[in-house]
């Protein structure tokens, strides 16, 4: 039996609600894939909205649980899901793909694909958590969202959503299985890490300011280096991009 157990649907608000209202009535499996061909509530980041067409592109969430993978810290999930989506755009030849902080996927520094983890706790245990990831497969207008692009856009390509799936779930189960330790995962990560070494544009409380790269720690903290050579270290939520 394979290990993630698809199911699919036309139209939903939005997938990670939908696993989260079923992972509360107990009907939850390890490996349960909801996917949706059109999400009309889909969530990003700092509660914002993810917008895509219907039948375009890939927007679905899956279930793990905790007491299934070898996990030792929150933001380990976020590396195996970040790098498995790095690992199937290349196998489709997507060109010079990046992991934007903490989620994002990028192609020549426009985004392709935005992913969404909400961890499950029990007390201070960390029970299961629900991956949801939007990528952008054949879509071609993106309207006012300039920084927005699609794996059409990318290559020309017309791609097929159950084969883009199914080879981003293998990925998915190949790192699960190989369990690698988590210092080979973030070394990983932060090779793949957008921007690193380069000074970018950040904004904390309102104010802006330029920073370099440094990279991602255990606990998912960015670090930053000021114009004075001072290091940093932020949570999400704390910063966000200006470019």
């Amino acid at each position: 039996m394979s290990y993630f157990q698809i199911n699919k649907i036309d139209a939903i608000g939005s997938t990670n609600s939908a696993l989260k209202d079923s992972y509360q009535q107990g009907v939850l499996k390890h490996g349960d894939v909801l996917w949706a061909l059109d999400q009309t509530q889909g969530k990003g980041q700092r509660a914002a909205k993810w917008m895509s067409e219907p039948n375009k592109n890939l927007t679905f969430s899956l279930f793990v649980r905790h007491d299934e993978l070898s996990i030792l810290s929150p933001f380990q999930l976020n590396c195996l899901v970040a790098l498995s989506l790095i690992n199937t755009l290349k196998h489709f030849t997507i060109p010079a793909v990046t992991i934007k902080w903490p989620n994002d996927i990028l192609s020549e520094n426009k985004k392709l694909c935005g992913v969404l983890i909400e961890n499950l706790y029990r007390g201070a245990q960390l029970q299961a958590s629900i991956v949801g990831i939007g990528l952008n497969v054949n879509q071609e207008n993106f309207g006012e969202l300039s920084r927005a692009s699609s794996m059409r856009l990318c290559s020309g390509v017309q791609f097929d959503l159950k084969e883009v799936l199914d080879r981003l779930l293998a990925e998915i189960e190949k790192y699960i299985k190989q369990a690698a330790s988590y210092s080979i995962l973030l070394e990983q990560y932060n090779q793949a890490l957008f921007g690193r070494n380069e000074s970018r544009l950040f904004r904390k409380e309102n104010q802006d300011f330029n920073a370099t790269i440094v990279g991602v720690n255990q606990e998912g903290y960015l670090e930053l280096k000021n114009t004075k050579g001072v290091s940093s270290l932020h949570r999400l939520k704390e910063i966000e991009w200006v470019y």
